[in-house]
């Protein structure tokens, strides 16, 4: 699986800061620190994409650039929006998200090309592309893709209330209607469908916080997030769930 260099530069470590000092400043004096900001971003970026291109897509110094200009004004448009919140990240973190940034747009080119490229010249060649989609074992970027997408939406889960994740959890993995979650919950279905908008919002949220998009993966990441919760979110559900455990009141819904 890639992961980010174990180093992390200076210039992560500016980021916050300089978002920080964007927000609060008169809007007269803001472009200075866009250009800075932009700046940092479009170097961290540029490096993030150099460094990932021979594993993901072939590219040119032009790519890069207009991949990683687009990137950057984007970061600088949702930081500055606060679509963005770095702030009280760690250093690694914010350069994990922008490597994250740069994969995903490295990722998107390559499927964007695969879509571009010319049709099959004989009958052969389109059997072969017809019988290549969309059905086919996830290639080994695209396990990559999934693999991250379902551990840092295993992190985005631990991040809810018991409640809340085995509401969750029986609804998205159980598909479990509303009235059967609410019997064992001891709850009105009303509250449970409350419950699950909240938590799909909240991990949605956290999921584009670390740079996911949902339509970007495979859907062998959801194979990959069934085994993963078959064990232990299976525990922690019926652990919420054991009969005589008082449900009402658990975690802060």
């Amino acid at each position: 699986m890639d992961r980010t260099p174990s180093a992390t530069p200076l210039w992560a470590a500016r980021v916050s800061p300089l978002i920080a000092e964007l927000r609060a400043a008169p809007r007269a004096g803001r472009q200075a620190l866009r250009a800075e900001l932009w700046r940092v971003l479009h170097a961290a970026v540029f490096a993030a994409l150099r460094a990932q291109s021979r594993r993901i897509v072939p590219v040119s110094a032009e790519d890069l650039e207009d991949l990683a200009a687009a990137k950057a004004l984007e970061l600088l448009e949702q930081a500055e929006g606060n679509r963005w919140e770095p702030a009280g990240r760690a250093a690694h973190e914010v350069m994990g998200y922008l490597w994250r940034v740069a994969r995903n747009a490295l990722v998107d080119l390559a499927r964007r090309r695969g879509r571009e490229a010319p049709p099959p010249l004989d009958d052969a060649g389109w059997d072969r592309a017809l019988q290549s989609d969309p059905d086919r074992e996830a290639g080994p970027l695209e396990m990559t893709v999934a693999q991250e997408f379902v551990s840092d939406l295993g992190d985005c889960l631990e991040a809810l209330s018991p409640r809340s994740r085995a509401v969750w959890t029986l609804r998205a993995l159980f598909e479990r209607p509303s009235r059967d979650i609410a019997a064992a919950l001891a709850l009105k279905a009303p509250h449970v469908d409350v419950l699950v908008q909240r938590a799909r919002e909240a991990i949605s949220e956290c999921m584009t916080r670390k740079g996911h998009e949902i339509t970007d993966v495979h859907p062998q990441a959801f194979v990959l997030l069934w085994q993963r919760w078959s064990t232990a979110g299976r525990r922690a559900t019926f652990e919420v769930l054991r009969p005589g455990r008082r449900t009402r009141g658990v975690g802060h819904d």
